[in-house]
């Protein structure tokens, strides 16, 4: 028997290759449990191995915070506005937060396709996620709302937190709580002085850093075909997904926030795996951020 060619044997791949892209659009459900019995995934991932994460903070000049936040190719970039305003009767000396997402059409071919088909409408998964991030923000007391305070009563910071993604390809909710996270830490306060009149006047010049009580880590699972669990989900997975789940860690180790959705169930066993996952995981990337900062200081 002669020995395949170089060309036919490239042929012969490009074949398999075309064969297997048939197969996983044809039968998406099978072809990732192929993989998953294997305890891998398409993109060579074991199950429950998170993509790169990437932080930058200070990337947008217009802003009064901002960082961008990169898990695989995904990236969220995060800018804070301050704002003057007026704060709740029940709660006067306390500043607001409030939190917007939106995912860019450019993001993915996925993205493109829904905002020609619905015209740009309003995504309710965006909200939700805009909602899980103010609210682990305000439960993880990563910042305190007094120090937002400008005169009891009077006005107070009102922090706008624009969060756009700008390329998906799975888990935008950590890549957005991540960028969040930073801004925030990115964020300076200027200093203020209150006429009698009750108006605010904001001083040019030299701000101090909003103080941060502890940072907060994410990872997110996709529950598979009912049974399989995988952190850090890609796009891909998320469309088969059945459920959801996303645990949160803080700079000092408590578990800050257990989230689930969809009605498969989860075992104890899957949920302590999970739940040990996102703890090492925030541990890992927490030590490099600090590793980063001692780095940057001794540069400087």
């Amino acid at each position: 028997m002669e020995p395949r060619s170089p060309a036919k044997r490239m042929e012969e791949e490009e074949q398999q290759q075309a064969s297997a892209i048939r197969f996983k659009k044809l039968h998406p459900h099978e072809f990732f449990r192929k993989f998953l019995e294997q305890g891998i995934r398409p993109d060579g991932r074991e199950v429950m191995n998170v993509r790169r994460t990437r932080i930058a903070s200070g990337n947008i000049g217009s802003a009064d915070g901002s960082a961008v936040a990169k898990i695989g190719g995904t990236t969220v970039a995060c800018g804070i506005k301050l704002e003057v305003g007026t704060p709740s009767a029940l709660t006067p000396n306390h500043g607001r937060i409030e939190v917007s997402l939106n995912i860019t059409p450019l993001s993915s071919p996925h993205h493109m396709r829904k905002a020609l088909e619905y015209r740009f409408s309003h995504d309710k998964n965006t909200e939700a996620i805009a909602v899980t991030i103010k609210e682990t923000i305000l439960n993880a007391q990563m910042v305190h709302l007094d120090e937002l305070c400008i005169k009891e009563g009077g006005a107070v910071w009102v922090l706008y937190v624009d969060l756009v993604c700008i390329g998906f390809s799975g888990n935008v909710t950590d890549a957005a709580l991540l960028a969040c996270a930073a801004a925030l830490k990115n964020l300076k306060l200027p200093k203020t002085e209150v006429t009698e009149d009750g108006e605010v006047l904001i001083a040019e010049g030299d701000r101090k850093p909003l103080t941060i009580r502890r940072q907060v880590v994410p990872v997110s699972f996709a529950i598979l075909d009912r049974k399989y669990i995988v952190a850090d989900p890609t796009a891909e997975e998320e469309e088969l997904r059945q459920g959801r789940l996303t645990v949160v860690f803080t700079s000092d180790g408590k578990l800050c926030l257990v989230q689930k959705e969809g009605g498969v169930p989860v075992t104890k066993e899957q949920m302590a795996s999970c739940i040990g996952v996102a703890k090492a995981h925030a541990q890992k990337l927490l030590k490099a951020s600090d590793a980063h900062q001692d780095a940057k200081k001794a540069a400087q």
